[in-house]
């Protein structure tokens, strides 16, 4: 087994702009999800306020898990970019290291 690591910035680059993406993506469907499920939306549907609470509570329950979840992939997107960022600025170093030596 090797001891050497390979990586590709450009790679590692366009995954951390995927999970900005969908973060972004998730957030047009949750506002989408927002207006088809508002209170006065479920209260209609299942006859009033009593018959709608249960289902209020687990909408807000999901409403609340889906805005952690583009939280967290912005989170990742942006530091999976911030190692390459780093990752390109050590490059550059050990380079310009190399080139002061030779």
């Amino acid at each position: 087994m090797s001891d050497e690591v390979r990586l590709s910035t450009e790679e590692l680059h366009s995954l951390g702009a995927a999970f900005e993406v969908r973060a972004e993506e998730l957030g047009r469907q949750l506002a989408a999800f927002r207006r088809r499920a508002d209170a006065e939306a479920l209260r209609e549907g299942f006859g009033g306020d009593e018959a709608a609470r249960p289902h209020r509570e687990l909408y807000e329950q999901a409403e609340h898990a889906l805005v952690q979840l583009q939280q967290r992939l912005r989170e990742v997107g942006g530091g999976i970019k911030e190692t390459v960022a780093h990752w390109r600025a050590a490059e550059e170093e050990l380079d310009e290291m190399i080139r002061s030596v030779t």
